[in-house]
């Protein structure tokens, strides 16, 4: 799917609308794609997005995230579709490792490419700079210009070699955020993180949202609006589309079921068998999906436990 510019509606044209199914937009991920994924640790990830994808089962992806992430990144690296991530920091805060990462590099299954937040975000920075590299003086004199192909040293004028990560430019980017119009302008009602980052240096980008609101609701407070639709390919309605995360103002993160990841996450074959298998593969997205975690009643009271 190609980037449209939205233009506002005249007599002789009129804006179409973005919105499409969640299996519609899973399927802009295909094979080998350059998948960079947004949230950071447990808020916002595009947890329903990235498990229809994952159900859809594309293989020989590329990831990146914005340090740190969790649940969604391990997920992808889990289900056996990433060949190579670009992850600087994967885990469940203080809950512990994030499993199926930590296999990935015990085990070699992944390759894990060496970088940290100033490796991952100068690469995405080129790409908006529309230049081939962006120097990132501050890792000068680190292990990261010798093991990271992404911190080697190029020749800047005037400053010698400096190290400067190439330019990244995902295929798709996949976002959850709170509200969205039918036109894809997104807006957030937390903070963005790194979010905006990842959706300008991509080609394509599809969002979740837990509600969709009106264009006349959108353009009442223009100032709110974290991504215009220009920049917005796909926007799905999925409500609880970032549990088991939080989607901040609207729900928090579920602590029991993060936990439950983790503990079938103890070996590969139980991660399959308790979570995987049950809870991805075998069940179908929205009402399906949020029977097996309790309904959205209990999600809704998840904040109450933490006030």
């Amino acid at each position: 799917m190609t980037r449209s510019h939205s233009h506002p509606p005249g007599p002789a044209s009129r804006r179409a609308s973005k919105r499409v199914t969640l299996s519609e937009a899973a399927a802009l991920v295909t094979p080998g794609s350059f998948v960079a994924v947004g949230g950071l640790w447990f808020q916002n990830n595009p947890s329903a997005l990235v498990r229809e994808v994952v159900r859809q089962g594309p293989s020989g992806l590329t990831v990146v995230a914005a340090p740190p992430s969790s649940y969604a990144v391990d997920l992808l690296i889990g289900s056996g579709l990433v060949r190579t991530a670009y992850v600087a920091h994967v885990s469940f805060d203080h809950l512990g490792l994030a499993p199926n990462h930590r296999r990935a590099g015990e085990t070699g299954t992944v390759d894990l490419v060496d970088c940290d937040e100033a490796t991952v975000l100068g690469g995405l920075m080129a790409t908006l700079e529309a230049l081939p590299h962006h120097p990132v003086t501050s890792i000068a004199g680190t292990d990261l210009t010798r093991t990271s192909p992404l911190a080697a040293p190029r020749e800047v004028a005037g400053r010698g070699p400096v190290p400067a990560p190439a330019a990244m430019r995902p295929d798709v980017c996949l976002l959850h955020v709170q509200e969205a119009d039918e036109y894809g302008n997104v807006r957030n009602l937390g903070t963005p993180f790194c979010d905006p980052l990842l959706a300008k240096a991509s080609r394509t980008v599809v969002v979740t949202v837990d509600r969709i609101v009106t264009n006349e609701e959108i353009r009442s407070a223009p100032h709110r609006t974290v991504l215009p639709g220009y920049l917005v390919d796909a926007v799905v309605e999925a409500p609880y589309g970032a549990h088991p995360c939080a989607s901040q103002g609207y729900y928090v993160h579920d602590e029991e079921q993060l936990r439950a990841y983790l503990h079938a996450g103890r070996t590969s074959q139980t991660w399959r068998s308790e979570y995987l298998e049950p809870r991805v593969l075998g069940v179908a997205e929205g009402p399906d999906y949020l029977a097996t975690v309790g309904g959205a009643e209990r999600i809704d009271r998840l904040e109450e436990s933490v006030r």
